[in-house]
């Protein structure tokens, strides 16, 4: 079938994406700083502003989503980071650099949710959470192939540039299977009500899922990305980091085929719940160890990091479907933006939440506010209901129709 096809393009576009952004995101602070000469203080505060026009781009994205369709804004998105790309490998200036590094991350902020939007318009809906989950298995496989290249560029300084050129040239691929992976010309999106975002957000359903979503992400995702080191510091062994890297990616490629044949044996929240049960026992493993009893901290932090994994592929695919469920067709791009920002703002509150607690000098404190954050999201996620619509998103006539792929 046409739409088959036009879902196996769109994947193999998201791999060859990820191939770019895993050459170049682990290295943007050694491009820099080591490379153009920047101080750590200007090259974190340039790496911050990739975050900011990430949360900022979100919320248009989605308007622009349900107003000219998924495949024009994927490819829209693309396009900004085929344009940003190159102005990181070839600038010095710290103005030109930044820039650069702000329109690449706004196209990503862009062709993510749209991507998103646009397979569940092409795929039946007992289908999404299967589809989500391979998505995000490509991600990573793409992901850590190009962090793996991108490390032999390490050993030559003057080369590290080039990694954002090659980047550019893996969206360019992409952005051309996403142009050729459909009918160019498509259906007029149908119209969204007016006031668009507030009438997405007074599904309280939505909200809850929402919240749930962002302290999960601040636990799974914030957290995991900025603990880990500081653990094995504090220990003495930072050749650790290495085994947990290692332990999260093998336990999300190896677990996916498992993840994917038991999407449509529980529910979405289900999935979501064991998440949630999943994370809070990966950093409950670490509290021992802490205390100076139980297991030592690579042995830990491993565990951690396979529970990790397990709680991504679970999230991976629970998370859009719910979404899915609760979207109206009109506001489906709005939604899955929304969520998108709150994932996008986990991972930024994770960090921060690191360098609070590192600072008072209690790792438990730590530990013990993720496992309470994990346990929020398992309140809000108790408190999300069963599958039928907010009462007054029925009232305003936002039914969930299946429009046709754009």
């Amino acid at each position: 079938m046409a739409e088959d096809r036009t879902v196996r393009l769109l994947l193999a576009a998201e791999l060859t994406t990820a191939l770019g952004i895993g050459l170049t995101e682990p290295y943007v602070i050694v491009l820099l700083h080591d490379v153009r000469g920047l101080s750590l203080t200007a090259a974190t505060g340039v790496l911050a502003l990739a975050a900011v026009a990430g949360l900022l781009g979100s919320p248009f994205a989605g308007a622009l989503i349900d107003r000219y369709g998924g495949r024009p804004m994927m490819a829209a998105g693309l396009a900004l980071a085929v344009a940003g790309l190159p102005v990181v490998a070839a600038a010095t200036g710290v103005v030109p650099v930044a820039a650069g590094i702000a329109v690449t991350a706004l196209g990503f902020a862009v062709s993510i949710p749209a991507l998103v939007t646009l397979l569940a318009t092409l795929t039946p809906a007992h289908d999404h959470r299967r589809i989500y989950t391979l998505q995000y298995t490509v991600y990573n496989i793409g992901m850590a192939t190009g962090a793996a290249l991108g490390g032999l560029a390490l050993a030559h300084r003057p080369l590290i540039p080039l990694l954002w050129a090659a980047a550019a040239l893996t969206c360019l691929a992409a952005l051309g299977m996403t142009v050729s992976g459909g009918p160019r010309a498509t259906p007029r999106p149908a119209p969204a009500p007016p006031g668009g975002y507030r009438h997405a957000l007074a599904d309280r359903r939505l909200v809850r899922l929402l919240g749930a979503a962002a302290l999960l992400s601040t636990v799974g995702f914030g957290i995991f990305s900025a603990a880990p080191p500081v653990l094995a510091i504090a220990a003495h062994d930072p050749a650790a980091l290495s085994w947990v890297s290692v332990a999260n990616c093998v336990a999300v490629v190896a677990g996916a085929p498992l993840a994917t044949r038991c999407a449509g044996r529980f529910s979405a929240r289900a999935a979501l719940l064991s998440t949630a049960t999943l994370w809070a026992l990966a950093w409950a493993v670490c509290i021992p160890t802490v205390l100076g009893a139980g297991l030592s901290t690579r042995a830990a932090l491993t565990c951690a990091a396979i529970l990790t994994g397990a709680g991504e592929l679970l999230i991976a695919g629970a998370l859009p479907a719910l979404v899915d469920t609760i979207a109206p067709a009109p506001l489906r791009g709005r939604c899955h933006a929304l969520s998108s920002l709150a994932q996008t703002a986990g991972m930024a509150a994770g960090p921060l939440l690191v360098t609070a607690t590192t600072a008072t000098g209690r790792p438990l404190l730590l530990l013990s506010a993720a496992i309470a954050l994990s346990a929020a999201a398992t309140g809000l996620l108790l408190e999300y209901g069963g599958p039928r619509r907010d009462r007054t998103a029925r009232r305003r006539g936002l039914t969930r129709v299946r429009p046709r792929a754009r």
